[in-house]
């Protein structure tokens, strides 16, 4: 896996915009902790579907390049049904991020009503924080990546169940070991001003302290508190207060906020400190 395994690695941009609301700065604040969201339950419900056809069209073409070679057809076939079974019972979790931290389609979908708020962590902080529980990834878009990404990431793992059976073992897929660290970064090129970037944790079991239930617009939602040593100096670079019809008092209380948490937005001693800012795009939502 040498080859897709070099997307897990890649280093991030030095700072990383987490795009939430009010309240979800309260929470990253207060609780040292951000919320990793269950991939079967985000906003795009198409994201795995968009995954699991690009995963069946390149199988499809690779049965075709197979032809009569009935070893490799099965483990075709096994790979086949590992796709098919889906990853609903995986808890597999993630926590987006953007490269840019004023995009007016960010603040329409994560903002809320008013005075979205997006959060510049050091990309570094999060790369090493994430390693703990996964990995920080970049998205996807363009498709001929996608298809070469997964078009390696099959033919590898069809490779090392070819060894397997030489070697006498059973050949069994270790697919489902993979897709779920993969599927969650491919998603459709009409995203692509996102600019994501997302922690995706390992597979998660419900009974770990730190995985939970929210509620939801419609069901509850199955979340990962990952913990923040937002104490750490330069782990936060900015904070962009979103549009709003109070930029100054908004601004003020920002500030206010994360100095009472000990997160210092102006010193005479550190250099590491969080610039607070506004939102420069004219957009009016109130």
């Amino acid at each position: 896996m040498a080859n897709v395994k070099e997307i897990l690695q890649r280093t991030p941009p030095s700072v990383l915009y987490h795009y939430t609301t009010q309240e979800g700065l309260l929470g990253i604040i207060r609780a040292k902790e951000i919320w990793a969201s269950h991939t079967q339950y985000l906003n795009d419900v198409r994201e795995f579907v968009h995954a699991t056809e690009l995963l069946t069209q390149e199988l499809s073409q690779m049965e075709t390049e197979a032809g009569a070679d009935k070893v490799k057809g099965e483990c075709l076939a096994e790979m086949e049904k590992v796709v098919s079974l889906g990853l609903e019972t995986v808890n597999v979790c993630v926590c987006s991020f953007s490269e840019e931290g004023d995009v007016l389609s960010q603040w329409r979908a994560y903002g809320g009503k008013a005075s979205g708020i997006a959060v510049g962590f050091s990309g570094s902080f999060l790369r090493k924080m994430s390693e703990q529980y996964g990995w920080l990834v970049p998205v996807v878009y363009d498709r001929e990546k996608q298809r070469w990404l997964v078009r390696t990431l099959l033919g590898d793992s069809l490779d090392e169940s070819l060894k397997s059976i030489r070697e006498g073992n059973s050949g069994v897929s270790n697919l489902f070991e993979y897709l779920p660290r993969y599927a969650p970064i491919l998603k459709h090129h009409s995203f692509v001003e996102e600019k994501e970037w997302r922690i995706v944790t390992r597979p998660l079991p419900c009974t770990d302290e730190r995985f939970g239930y929210r509620p939801g617009g419609s069901m509850l939602i199955p979340y990962f508190r990952l913990p923040l040593a937002i104490q750490e100096e330069g782990s936060i670079k900015e904070v962009v207060v979103g549009p709003t019809p109070y930029p100054k008092q908004s601004l003020r209380a920002v500030d206010g906020l994360l100095t009472k948490h000990d997160i210092p937005t102006s010193s005479l001693i550190s250099q590491d400190v969080v610039t607070v800012r506004s939102s420069e795009i004219p957009y009016r939502n109130w």
